[in-house]
């Protein structure tokens, strides 16, 4: 009961405070995605498709400023006016902020979310961010996966994930048509297919030509070759590191009860996936 509780006034704090939707509305397509589900990576293939299409520069570097040049957060400054205006974000909303476009006095631009096995996610975010510092002090992988709710502002733990996951799924309910949720693992298995079906839905019908430069810029090799030399984020995760990061049998059943007490909207077909 107390974690709920925890759990229900850190939601509130979001809704008297998260005004995002509102605030850019007048993009012509969001990207929101939980951390760590291969942000970095379908933002290279969308950029460098759309760049292909338009007949412009594709982003110079996979992260970092240069990387915003076609999906970026809606603050930043456009770069090419003829290019569709997408926003990119992991925002929780405010649940007031949905009130306009549930009563039809406003319409959610196209949104595309793009979510992550959770306990795959975390684990990928303790790897990069071991490596670049830590929010803070991450400490070991158990003690992270431990941390209590409500959830850090910062966003890094799996109570941010459950109320990501939870206050996404409430949208993509109420706004039918408007959202897309797409997957870690659709990048992997499909990407060709996953570009053309996003730029669909932020209604541009790229050629085969504009999907394939897409794919090509998100291939682990062009991904390495183009980081930011100066930009102090691993986008790339080190295999070896990666390998090194195993969550714990007893790890994976808490994560695992957590998801399945609390977890409203899994964003999967059916229940949420235990592998």
């Amino acid at each position: 009961m107390y974690t709920e509780l925890r759990l229900a006034l850190r939601d509130l704090q979001t809704d008297f405070s998260s005004f995002h939707l509102l605030k850019y509305r007048r993009v012509d397509g969001f990207l929101f995605s939980s951390k760590n589900s291969g942000t970095h990576w379908l933002r290279a293939m969308l950029s460098a498709a759309i760049a292909h299409h338009l007949g412009l520069p594709p982003p110079a570097f996979a992260n970092g400023p240069e990387a915003d040049v076609y999906i970026r957060h809606p603050k930043r400054p456009r770069r090419y006016e003829q290019a569709p205006d997408i926003g990119c974000s992991h925002t929780i909303p405010s649940r007031l902020s949905l009130l306009p476009f549930a009563l039809g006095l406003m319409s959610l631009p196209p949104t595309v979310v793009l979510v992550r096995h959770i306990p795959e996610a975390l684990v990928s975010y303790f790897v990069k961010w071991s490596a670049n510092g830590g929010h803070g002090e991450l400490g070991a992988l158990p003690q992270f996966v431990r941390r209590p709710a409500p959830g850090a502002r910062s966003g890094d733990d799996i109570w941010w994930y459950v109320r990501f996951f939870n206050r996404w799924g409430e949208i993509s309910r109420m706004a039918k048509g408007r959202v897309m949720v797409v997957r870690y693992s659709q990048l992997h298995a499909d990407p060709a297919a996953l570009i053309a079906r996003i730029w669909a839905h932020w209604g541009v019908a790229l050629s085969a030509n504009d999907i394939a430069a897409g794919v090509r810029a998100g291939s682990r090799q062009s991904m390495t070759e183009r980081l930011d030399p100066v930009w102090n984020e691993a986008v790339v995760s080190d295999p070896a590191a990666r390998a090194k990061a195993r969550l714990a049998d007893e790890d994976r059943v808490l994560l695992w009860s957590i998801m399945a007490r609390h977890l409203r909207y899994s964003l999967w077909p059916g229940r949420y996936p235990l592998a």
